[in-house]
């Protein structure tokens, strides 16, 4: 994910915080298929009844249905969110013992793990940095995952530069100069573009914005 992308995925979910406002069926009237509404909403009315974010569920209800996913898997999907939504929960509390699990830091542990990353990178990103906002990290991690880092390796530099004074957007962009790093000509392994972009610390490059025509 670029730091472009995850600043505008920032700005258009800010309901992902949010528990139950309407029901699912009135959020997903017309825009999912009918036969698939009454499982979900009950998946939705779970999620409420455990204070659990519901959002995510709407979400996946919405991007399943847009992409033409049978009936069945639909609904499996948004079980799956839901198993995910309660993995996270666990691992926020785990994380952050002193205060009840926000809903804003265990809808962005659930989205990370459904983007495959592990459940303990994603747990020592939230212990990190505690106090801030998780999602940068989370979303970074999971990027350095995608690109197939190894998950302990690719945490190790997170931390090391976060230790530096990078926060925020900035973890997003050590992701992507690691990206960049393995992509260079010359077969660099994946060990050897972490130690690249480690030797650059704290002074890795932001992405570059194309100039408009």
């Amino acid at each position: 994910m670029t730091r472009a992308c995850f600043v505008v995925l920032v700005a258009l979910v800010p309901g992902t915080v949010g528990a139950a406002q309407g029901t699912g069926a009135t959020k997903l009237a017309g825009r999912v298929p009918s036969q698939a509404i009454p499982a979900i909403d009950s998946l939705i009315a779970v999620a409420v009844a455990e204070s659990l974010p519901t959002e995510p569920l709407v979400q996946k209800a919405l991007e399943g249905s847009a992409k033409g996913i049978p009936t069945d898997r639909l609904v499996t999907g948004v079980r799956r969110t839901l198993g995910q939504l309660r993995e996270a929960r666990v691992l926020v509390a785990r994380a952050l013992p002193q205060q009840p699990p926000p809903e804003g830091h265990v809808a962005a542990v659930a989205a990370a793990l459904a983007r495959g990353l592990p459940a303990p990178i994603a747990e020592r990103m939230l212990t990190m940095a505690p106090a801030d906002a998780p999602e940068p990290a989370l979303h970074a991690a999971a990027d350095l995952v995608a690109h197939r880092f190894n998950p302990d390796s690719a945490a190790d530099l997170l931390v090391e530069a976060h230790a530096m004074g990078l926060r925020g957007v900035r973890l997003l962009d050590v992701a992507t100069a690691a990206d960049q790093e393995l992509q260079r000509q010359g077969g660099r392994t994946p060990s050897d573009a972490l130690a690249r972009v480690r030797a650059m610390l704290p002074n890795v490059p932001a992405p570059k914005v194309a100039a408009k025509p």
